[in-house]
This record gives C-alpha cells, structure tokens and sequence, in this order.
C-alpha cells in the first residue's frame, strides 16, 4: 500500500498543476492539510482503502460529480476513524466541513453534519447526538433523500434510543429505515437492521430471549454480507450466531462461530467485539461457577472496551466485572468497579445508580471482610492437610501421564507436519503441470484461430468483395453489403481473441505489458475507449495470479464491449500490503440484475476470483454503467 501521506501530497500537486479556480484551489489545500496530518500514522487497510480511493479521483478531471464522490470518500473515512478512535479523525472532520462548504452540495452538508454526530454518539453525548442526528435526515431529505445515507442516519438514531433504554422508539426507526435499506445493492444498512431484530430477540434486557427467532434472524445476516461493505458486521454476526448455539446448548458449533468472530475481529482492529468475546466467554465460566477464571476475563474485556473509547461499551464492562466480582463474593472489588460504573452512567445521562451503590456501600465492611477471608484461609489449610497424602500421589501420576502424552504429541506432530510438507508439494507439482497444460492449450487454439480460421475468413470475405455483383434490387444489394461487413467484424473479433488467449507479453514479461498490449488492441477496433491505470510495487507475480486476473479483465472488457454500449472504460491495478486491487467500470447502460446474477461471464469470472482466494463486488446502476471491484491476496 503507498503511504497515506504521499498519497494525499501526490493528489494535492496533480490537482494544483491542472485546475486554477479558487474553489478547487481551496479543496487542494483541504487534501494538502489532511496529508501532513496523516504523517507518522500507522497504516490500516480499511482506511487506507479509501485513501487510495480518493487519491485515484483527485487525479480525475475536474467536475462537479467528481467532487461529490470525494466528499461521499472522505465522509465515509471520517465516520470509520470515528468508530475506531483514530487519532486523524478531528482532522479529517474540520477537512469535510471545508470540502461540504466550499462545494456548496446540500446532501455534503447532510454528511457532515451526521459525522458530528457520530462523533457525540461515541462519546456518549447522546442528547447532543440525537439532536444533530435529526438535523442530519432533514438535510439529507431536503437534498432528495438518498435512500442508503437516510436509512443509515435512521438507524444511527434508533441505536442512541436503544442505548437510553427505549428500545420501543428504536424499532420504530428501523421500521422506518427498513424500506429504504431494501432499496439499495450495498445490504450494510439491511445487516445492521435484522442483526438489531435478532438482538431484541436474543438479550435479556428485552424481556424476549427467543433464541431461535434470533438465529434466524442473524442466519439472514450471514447471507447478505457478500454485498455488505462494513467490515465491522462480519466479526459482529460471527459473535451473534455464537451466543445462540450457546443458548440453544450446541457449543460445538458456538465454540466454531466465537472462534472465527475473534479471529476476525483482530484482524480488523475490531475492539467492541473482542470486548463482547471476552464477556461472553465470561458469562460462560461465571455460570459454571469458575469466578476465577470468570474475572480474568472480564477485565480483558473491560480492557478492549477501554481500548475502543466507546463510553456506552466501557460502562457495560464496568457493569458486568462488578457483577461478577458480587457473586464471587469479593465485595472490596465490587465497590471499586461499581464506583467506576456509577461514574460513566452518570456522565452517560441515564439513571443513576445511587440505590444499588448506597447498599453495597453500607453492607461493606473491612473488618467483616478480613474475618472472611481468614476463614477461607483456614480452610483452605485444613482440606490441604486431608488430601496432602492424596495429592503426592495424584502429583506423581499426572507427572507420568504427562510425559507419555508430551511424546505422543511431539511424534504425531512430527507425522503431520512430513504429510502436510508431502501433500503442498504434490499440489505445486499438480497446479504447475495444469498451468503449462493451460498454456499449451491456450496456444494451440490461439494459433488455430489466427492460422486457420482468421484466414479463411479473410479469403471468403475477399472473394466476396472482388465479385462485385449486380442486383436487380437496392435490398439485395444491402444484403450483400451488411455480409462482407459481418465477415469483417467477424475476421476482427477473431484476430483479437486469438492475440488475447496467450499474448507472448504475458509470459516473456508480465501481467502489465500484456494488459497494455490487450488495451492497445481493444481501442483499435474503434468502439469503447479503454484507459488502464496501473500502480503495483512488483513487476511479476505468480503464474496462476498472471493468467487468471489476465483472463478476469479480458472477459470484462469483452462484456463491456459487447452489452455495455459505453463511451469509456477504466482498468485500474493497484497493490496494496499482501494484496491486489482490481477495478473495472465503465459510463454504459447498465447491466439488469436478472443478467447480473445468472450470467455465465459473470459466473467465470467468480470462479476465477475464488480460486485466487479473492473477493468481487460487483454494483451496476442502470444508464450509469458497471463497476466491479476484486481484492485478490498476493501474500
């Protein structure tokens, strides 16, 4: 991934050489201030991604359209630094405002403003919150109601409901949204709707708890993340179907969900649900009666929650570690934790806490408290002494059996490792064989075209131009005409394809030459006008890598060329920390949905993208044009 600095310097410099008016002289400045405040941070690909994004666009000609997809980008990247207690995410709100201000465009301003809210909202300001999160949806109705951005900012609201103990209001507002969520392609806002049903159904403090009317709800989830974009809901809809096989007494399957939930959620920084991880794995040994093992978890969480700045969640962990320190008898705890709880709640604007506080305080004694602890010890003491026979012998038992399942392990784990090593070289051998296989055919059939078939095309159709005959009517003679004029297209179609099917550049030296010469060859023929942008650290990557994203973009380019009946096209390849991003779009009629989920192109390309280990997106808005996005790792 290029450094976030120098992408946003490189933007600002490109945008200053070309444009002089003082509107986008005041925008280059915006982007100039938001790189230096980006100096010396340590990267994360999910914003980073949006960097690049912005950095792709500001090199774009100026239009009023391009500059409302970088403030459409930069509120996106706010509201995430936001979420994440970025150190930038001041900086990077003062640079929207200008932007929104300087663009004049009623639906920016719409996105500031619930940027501002975002930022109350996470610090627990929620009446302030609430406040500009309705100011926010009038604005952006004002603007004309983009469905995605409302339904977001109403869902937004219901949660700050949710959070002050109205969870009544909160569904109102999510059957508000809920509409609005089923009009668009992108399902983030339709996830994070079902998923609050499934939470209304499964928490305790809803007075529900059907937990399998949860799970069904969060099942839904599951399937739509494919077109969801949140990398926030992935982690937290692996945790949700975890704690319902947990309730519904299937902990194999919930031990399998909160394992990836964790797993995912550390890769993404995704501090609030580690922190929901970690209490539940803490309510689990709390009900076993485990306090010990019960309290070491809690204070992670406690910790996580600490780590995501997120008041609402800090006063939760606080709640439950005094909790659980109550059950576990240790009241000195309790008292400290329930101080700290009582602290956030009161900063958080709901009902204190007082009652509870005033009676745990009064039944807390230190000399009560020692009495009870000198009598554990002795305790303690006297059950040593009974078993301490017991103990030896159990002691050297344990010893001996440990010894023999130390070696056990040590030699099967030496077996697994040689089959492992034996079975990834075998399947080197078996992909490398397949891969040159490939080639040979792709060879032959290339040269068979070119050779053969091109040229008795070309013959037939110069034999039908030198006959030059006469007809008797104009509509036979257009006839023939519209035939010598298909031949052509044909013979052209042909020499094209059978270029593409293995282009020497592709062997002799990469994926970026041959994608050159491809784009050289497409814009010859006259039809759509291709640009390719591409910005990778490597100049060759693996073979398999090579011929599928090489095979990937010709059969994008072909569709474009073939249903998209579009001006331009862009091609973009970009490299990223272990990872390739591809971008193909074009300014065409669209593609309908019909033809989107079941075409057989599409249906290749996504088999190409799986075997690569990739993800696709892929968004087509009607008369706008297509675009699909594929991340393929290179690592």
């Amino acid at each position: 991934m290029v450094p976030s600095c120098k992408l946003w310097l490189e933007t600002a410099t490109f945008i200053s050489y070309l444009i002089f008016s003082p509107l986008m002289y005041k925008l280059v400045c915006c982007l100039l201030l938001i790189g230096l405040s980006f100096k010396g941070t340590a990267q994360n690909p999910l914003l980073d991604s949006l960097i690049t994004r912005i950095h792709i666009l500001s090199k774009q000609q100026y239009s009023f359209q391009r500059d409302t997809l970088i403030i459409e980008k930069l509120s996106l990247l706010t509201e995430r630094t936001i979420n994440m207690v970025d150190k930038r995410a001041d900086s990077l709100l003062d640079s929207l405002r200008r932007f929104t201000q300087k663009a004049d465009w009623l639906k920016g301003k719409g996105l500031y403003i619930r940027a501002l809210g975002k930022k109350q909202d996470r610090n627990g300001n929620y009446t302030e919150a609430l406040k500009l999160y309705a100011k926010a949806a009038e604005t952006l109705i004002k603007a004309g109601g983009d469905p995605y951005d409302l339904c977001y900012t109403y869902i937004l609201t219901g949660f700050v409901l949710n959070n002050n103990g109205r969870p009544d209001k909160c569904l109102e507002y999510m059957k508000k949204a809920l509409p609005l969520a089923k009009m668009t392609y992108n399902t983030n806002n339709l996830c994070w709707i079902l998923d609050y049903y499934g939470d209304y159904n499964y928490y305790d403090n809803f007075g529900v708890r059907n937990y399998k009317k949860a799970l069904t709800y969060y099942l839904e989830v599951e399937k739509l993340l494919s077109r969801a974009t949140s990398a926030n809901l992935k982690a937290d809809n692996l945790h949700c179907i975890a704690n319902c096989y947990t309730q519904l007494g299937n902990e194999h399957l919930a031990a399998y969900y909160r394992d990836k939930a964790l797993k995912y959620a550390q890769e993404t920084n995704n501090r609030v649900v580690i922190f929901a991880i970690y209490s539940d794995l803490a309510e689990i040994y709390q009900n076993k009666r485990q306090f010990s093992k019960a309290i070491e978890y809690r204070k992670q969480s406690l910790d996580y929650a600490k780590k995501s700045g997120w008041m609402e969640m800090i006063s939760r962990a606080e709640n439950q570690i005094y909790l659980t320190y109550e059950m576990a008898g240790d009241s000195g705890n309790a008292l400290k934790y329930l101080k700290d709880f009582k602290t956030h709640e009161d900063s958080l604007g709901r009902v204190a806490v007082n009652q509870k506080y005033a009676e745990l305080e009064a039944d807390y004694n230190f000399e009560k408290q020692q009495t009870r602890i000198k009598t554990l010890e002795n305790e303690a003491l006297k059950q040593a002494d009974e078993k301490k026979s017991l103990i030896g012998i159990g002691l050297i038992v344990a010893l001996m059996a440990g010894i023999i399942l130390i070696a056990y392990v040590f030699w099967n784990n030496r077996q697994l490792k040689q089959i492992n090593a034996e079975l990834v070289q075998k399947n080197e051998e078996i992909q490398g064989a397949l891969l040159k296989g490939q080639a040979i055919e792709r060879k032959r059939v290339a040269n068979e075209l070119h050779d053969n078939i091109s040229a008795k095309i070309a013959s037939l159709r110069w034999r039908l131009e030198a006959i030059s005959p006469s007809f008797q009517t104009e509509k036979e003679g257009q006839i023939f005409t519209s035939t010598v004029e298909a031949l052509s297209e044909v013979y052209t179609d042909i020499r094209l394809l059978s270029h593409n099917l293995l282009p020497a550049e592709l062997e002799l030296h990469g994926l970026a030459k041959a994608l050159d010469s491809m784009v050289k060859e497409i814009n010859s023929l006259g039809k759509t006008g291709f640009s390719l942008n591409i910005a990778t650290k490597q100049e060759r990557f693996t073979n398999k890598i090579e011929y599928e994203l090489f095979s990937i973009i010709l059969e994008l380019s072909n569709n474009i060329l073939r249903h998209a009946q579009a001006p331009e096209a862009d091609i973009f390849l970009t490299q990223g920390e272990g990872k390739l991003y591809l971008t193909v779009k074009d300014n065409g009629v669209g593609i309908a949905e019909k033809a989107s989920k079941h075409g057989m192109g599409l249906a290749n390309i996504k088999t190409r993208v799986a075997s690569l280990q990739g993800t696709i997106q892929f968004v087509s808005v009607p008369q706008k044009g297509t675009e699909v996005v594929i991340e393929v790792p290179i690592g």
